[in-house]
């Protein structure tokens, strides 16, 4: 199982994240802005990351901008998860560099089949 980042700022969306990923085994950080994520990926070095797109501090936008621009985490596999549902969203999301896309509310079974698939385990 990998270790998980989840950044979101809403905390009740973390915690019910937190604890369905947690039971399939992996480790999960979270973290409840942008800024706090990007530092968890420096500190906690995960093997994927959730990240809402609408955060305070920085956007999950800024935060994939400033993910892909560096070596390191520039193939870091991240799913967005987002309220912007139209088909320009969705694009945007990819163009930024997702790994993958979520529209909220959250299917935990679709999330978890991606994540599985991202991490190929």
């Amino acid at each position: 199982m990998g270790k998980i980042l989840v950044v979101e700022d809403e905390e009740i969306l973390a915690e019910i994240l937190s604890m369905g990923l947690g039971a399939d085994g992996h480790t999960v950080i979270t973290a409840s802005d942008g800024v706090a994520g990007f530092d968890a990926v420096r500190t906690e070095n995960p093997d994927l990351i959730v990240t809402d797109m609408s955060l305070p501090k920085m956007t999950g936008w800024e935060l994939i901008e400033k993910l892909r621009a560096e070596p390191s985490t520039a193939a870091l596999p991240i799913i967005a998860m987002t309220g912007h549902t139209t088909a320009e969203d969705r694009s945007a999301a990819f163009a930024a560099g997702v790994s993958a896309y979520q529209q909220k509310p959250i299917d935990m079974g679709l999330l978890k089949a991606k994540i599985t698939e991202l991490l190929g385990t």
